[in-house]
This record gives C-alpha cells, structure tokens and sequence, in this order.
C-alpha cells in the first residue's frame, strides 16, 4: 500500500495542504478544531505510518509490563517477553519494552511510549487493573493486544495460556499417581489466570468424587504489598498442585527446610515449565507454557491489525502438554 501523503488528507478533511502541514507540524494559523481533525484523520490514514516502518525494518511494536511482575515472579513475564522480541524479528519488526510502575497503575498514568506516539501497535504482558487496562485500550490511538491475560467487556485481542485445562491436566496427572489428598497453591483473587487454574483444579477432584478441603486452598502472594509466602496447613496434603513453577519453588523451599524430601515425603507439580535460577526446577514435573507460540500468536494478530485488519478476533488459548521430571511420587 502506498504511503499516505499530505494532499489525500487535505481531500479527506476539505482544507488546503498548506493547512495540514501547519496542523501536522505544529505551526501557528491553525485552529484547535481543525487542528484536532487534521491529526485525527492522519492517524486514521495511517500517515508517517510507513515511514517509522521503512526506518526501523517494519512496525515499532511497543510492550508494556507491570512492576509487580518484577518484584512477584518476575522472571517468566522477562522470558515472555523476550519470546515476544524474537516474535516480532520473525516479522521484520522491532520492539520497544516500558515497565509501567506502581504509582503509574494507580494514577492510571499513561505511558511513554503511548504519549509519545513512539510505536505502531502495543502488546500488554500481564494483567493490570481493568479500569487502567480500559483506559488504555480507550486512550491509545494504535492497535492493542493483551498476552497472558485477557479483560471481560473490553473491546481486545488477547492471547493466553490454556490456564483451565493446563490445571486440569495437572490435577488428573496427580490424581492418575495414587493422590487424592491435593491441595491448590495460588492466590485466586490475584487475578483471572489462578481463578481459572483454580477451577481446573476443581474439575478433576469432581470428576475423581473428591471433596474440595478449604483448608488446602492456599495463597501464594500479597500483590499490592510486593510479598510472597505460602502458610503450609497443619494437615498435610500428600501433593500441592501450584499455580506456576514460581508458587512451586516457594513450597519446595518449604517443605525442605522442614525436613521434607520431595517427592518422597510430599510431591509437587507447577505450571508454566519456567523457574528460573531454582536448582528444582530440572526436577519439577510441570505444565508447560507455550510462550514460543503465545507471542507469535500476539505479535502475529498485532502486525494484522497494523497492516489494516480491523476484525475482533477475541481470545486464542494457547494448549501444551505436561513436562514430567521427578517431583511427584507414585502413591500405591
């Protein structure tokens, strides 16, 4: 498609090129109104659209992330998002990466990369606040795509794990090994991703007849306050299923300094197939998360609506399969 020039916006909003190019660039002689309509057209038309593509080798993808996700299981949100730069290479573009910080979330400030206009499109990592993610989704004047998380009632493309059946999977697993007293480790009013893991989990103990304990419903983090603990119950399950491989890496450290040997004392399963610097994570069997696939599909729908595609596409999930290793027991 050929660039979009100066003329065809004078032609679209009725006024001279010399007005659009004193609008554009700033210039006195120009009203706030016409002003406004000129630039509102320009983007609408995707003008200097190519430019900033034919400089940087293709679109300048923008990826926001959390601060909480540094500071609470940190690591898997940097992997995802390095999978998301390797994504976008694949497609001959370049990405620009902003850590939004706490006071940001809760002034819902805007981000930088958004007021500058410095990007052609914006991928979010991670869940954030609804009111903050509609107000971007309201404000941002480039196409928007949510990975890893997606928002009911917002107008979004969202690509996630499969976070229900993932956790099914890994309470079946546990189950088709002898277990039957499970708990679930993930704190469910974090966010939409545990809540759906959660479910996962209670699917399989309904279907195998047993009764959900309360008891063995244990968090795992305090979001706003940055902490992470996990308070083992008085009576002990004989396997944890947990929301993530970060959630399993603090029950293991646990449980060891306890004196429990895992998995001949207690097993363990995680989900994501990513904890970093833990030497127990080349033991932990696990749900793998597709991340290769998750930010291909993220940057793959971006780059689409980039070039033009206006479609709702809603919500893809991602599905992967169990990785098993050596932290849970067969049970006779």
């Amino acid at each position: 498609m050929a660039e979009v020039t100066m003329k065809e916006i004078a032609a679209a909003v009725g006024v001279s090129v010399v007005t659009v190019s004193n609008a554009l660039s700033g210039r006195r002689g120009v009203s706030d109104e016409v002003r406004s309509l000129v630039e509102k057209t320009a983007r609408e038309m995707g003008y200097g659209q190519k430019k900033t593509e034919r400089q940087s080798g293709g679109a300048v993808i923008g990826v926001l992330a959390s601060e909480k996700y540094i500071t609470v299981g940190s690591s898997f949100y940097w992997a995802l998002y390095q999978q998301v730069a390797y994504a976008a290479s694949r497609f001959g573009s370049v990405t620009m990466l902003e850590i939004l910080t706490f006071s940001m979330e809760e002034k819902e400030e805007l981000p930088k990369l958004m007021r500058e206009k410095a990007v052609s499109g914006l991928i979010i990592i991670g869940w954030m606040p609804r009111s903050y993610v509609k107000k971007l989704a309201a404000e941002a004047e480039v196409p928007m795509v949510l990975l890893d998380f997606q928002m009911k009632g917002i107008r979004c493309d969202a690509v996630l794990s499969s976070n229900y059946i993932g956790m099914y999977k890994i309470t079946r697993y546990l189950l088709e090994k002898g277990h039957r007293d499970i708990a679930f480790v993930g704190s469910i009013q974090a966010n939409e991703n545990i809540l759906d893991r959660y479910f996962g989990y209670r699917k399989a103990l309904m279907e195998a007849g047993i009764r959900e304990r309360k008891e063995w419903i244990l968090n795992d983090r305090d979001i706003q306050m940055g902490l992470a603990d996990v308070e083992l119950p008085e009576n002990m399950p004989t396997a944890f299923a947990c929301n993530s491989d970060w959630a399993a890496g603090l029950v293991y450290e646990k449980l060891t300094r306890l004196g429990y040997r895992i998995p001949q004392d207690v097993s363990i399963a995680g989900y994501d197939n990513y904890l970093y610097d833990n030497s127990f994570a080349g033991r932990l069997t696990t749900y793998n998360v597709d991340m290769k696939q998750m930010a291909y599909q993220a940057v793959k729908l971006l780059r689409g609506k980039i070039n033009g595609d206006d479609k709702h596409w809603g919500t893809r999930y991602v599905d992967s399969v169990i990785i098993e290793r050596e932290s849970v027991k067969t049970l006779g």
